[in-house]
């Protein structure tokens, strides 16, 4: 288990490896998971997720590749909350915690290295004052990035606040398990515990209305080439998964590459993932150093609370107040 940094430009990247030759690069630029290296079937090392190989690029493309979103995650309606004008960056709505500054695109401070026989991880913190994009409290956000020696990397975010406001982060990880971006990501197997989706309007804020996937392009309950699935769906998947399980520790998803014989399960605490599968991506940058941005090439996968749920009685609770802290929880663990 080793753990080490680099300094890039004006951020610090830590690397966590373990005993297995995976490796996870966080940067303290956004609380952001630079990148996943893990072996193929042959025990070729690859990155699986889709970033940059330059800290002045994750400045410049708010993309959120593998970035830490908060304080609220998602969009939620009128960019009001209790009164609050939040910050209107998605008109007329507010995403991913207001863009005035974003905290994904801002320095998070260094609380402590992790280092024992069984696991590697670092500490960050971002402390929001009150009145930042528009919501009440000063609230501080501690994210822990773990790697034990088992295969799991595990991320923690826990918020405490002086005064009733909101939290609900995720992790913005793009994977594609081809390793450095060599492959689409059309022949993904994806396994999905989830028998509803939550409606949403053409501003793809919920309605407060689930839908039931069965017979439908959303059905991933048993196992499914993705690309199969996106071909019903002209604009692809860029939507919000009602998880069945969120108590026990088994995963909710589940993602293989047969071609690399890479897979990654994920269990979150939160009630929700969402599915944007980057159908329609198209940009002018290499991702991973070596590939221009082009669409099905990353599926993010946004583990949280349900997006909108302050305004939806039946999404769960994302409201944080003094004393009593709120904490969530995503685990990943690979093969």
């Amino acid at each position: 288990m080793k753990i080490s940094q680099q300094i890039h430009n004006q951020s610090t990247w830590f690397t966590l490896t373990n005993d297995h030759n995976i490796s996870v690069i966080i940067s303290d630029f956004g609380a952001t998971v630079i990148a996943i290296n893990t072996p193929d079937k042959d025990g070729h090392v690859a990155n699986i997720t889709l970033g940059f190989m330059h800290s002045h690029d994750y400045a410049k493309h708010h993309d959120y590749f593998g970035a830490s979103v908060a304080r609220v995650a998602g969009r939620l309606g009128n960019a009001t909350w209790e009164g609050h004008q939040l910050d209107k960056n998605s008109d007329p709505n507010h995403i991913h915690g207001g863009a005035h500054p974003s905290i994904s695109y801002s320095h998070w401070g260094l609380i402590k290295l992790i280092k024992t026989e069984t696991q590697v991880g670092v500490v960050l913190r971002y402390v929001s004052p009150a009145g930042e994009n528009g919501y009440p409290g000063r609230l501080t956000i501690f994210a822990m990035f773990v790697l034990d020696k088992t295969n799991k990397f595990t991320i923690t975010y826990f918020g405490e606040t002086d005064a009733t406001t909101l939290f609900n982060p995720t992790t913005h990880i793009y994977f594609n398990l081809s390793g450095n971006a060599q492959d689409r990501i059309d022949n993904h197997q994806l396994t999905l515990q989830a028998d509803a989706i939550a409606e949403t309007d053409t501003n793809k804020v919920p309605t407060g209305k689930f839908l039931q996937v069965a017979d439908t392009p959303y059905d991933f309950r048993k196992t499914g080439a993705l690309g199969k699935q996106l071909a019903k769906l002209p604009n692809g998947l860029d939507t919000p998964f009602k998880l069945n399980q969120i108590t026990d520790s088994h995963p909710q998803l589940k993602l293989f590459d047969p071609k690399s014989g890479r897979r990654v399960a994920i269990h979150t605490n939160s009630n929700a993932m969402i599915l944007f599968s980057t159908t329609g991506f198209e940009g002018d940058f290499l991702v991973d150093g070596n590939r221009k941005m082009t669409s099905q090439l990353g599926l993010a996968i946004e583990p949280q609370m349900l997006p909108d749920a302050p305004n939806h009685p039946d999404f769960g609770n994302i409201v944080i107040k003094p004393g009593d802290p709120l904490i969530y929880q995503n685990t990943y663990t690979f093969n």
